[in-house]
């Protein structure tokens, strides 16, 4: 059996996971007029009870288990998707799991202000379509890479001494 140890902030670790990389889920716009944002949260919100089971758990061992996932790293659901074809096991409707009621929990639960988040903007129609379709790899990977810098920016700012944050504050 595997030996689960903890984290400085109480999260427990089991070997061969990456608890600290992000979930990036499309948040779509409340007007046309704006563009649509990425919410990025710790993968641990999948596990929030406001997310429908065993649906937000599968998702969170994918996110976080991934042989190739890097600390910090930023994962969207179109590239879980990606992963998932290339495992054994096959498709998310072979699983009996809907990743998309997941997510929209998700994004319920943080409209409802239960779970912390980062919202970074400024994505364009391409963009904002890649974060929906597996194929798009390439303007996913590049928007990752843009989000990954924005996301690093206001880690290193909350990490500051001048944050004001207490020790025991998670940043996401």
């Amino acid at each position: 059996m595997a030996r689960l140890g903890a984290n400085a902030d109480g999260e427990v670790l089991v070997p061969g996971r990456v608890p600290d990389c992000y979930l990036g889920l499309r948040l779509d716009p409340s007007s046309t007029a704006e563009a649509p944002e990425v919410l990025v949260m710790a993968p641990a919100a999948l596990l929030h009870p406001c997310v429908p089971q065993p649906d937000g758990t599968l998702l969170y061992e994918l996110v976080t288990g991934h042989s190739d996932r890097a600390p910090r790293e930023l994962v969207f659901v179109p590239d879980l998707t990606c992963e998932l074809r290339a495992w054994p096991r096959g498709t998310w409707e072979r699983l009996g799991v809907d990743p998309q009621a997941a997510a929209g929990a998700v994004v319920a639960g943080w409209r409802r202000g239960d779970l912390l988040d980062l919202r970074l903007g400024g994505l364009t129609t391409e963009e904002a379509l890649a974060l929906e379709r597996p194929a798009m790899t390439l303007v996913r990977a590049q928007l990752g890479d843009r989000l990954q810098r924005q996301l690093a920016r206001a880690s290193w700012r909350w990490r500051h001494p001048s944050s004001g944050r207490r020790a025991r504050d998670r940043f996401l």
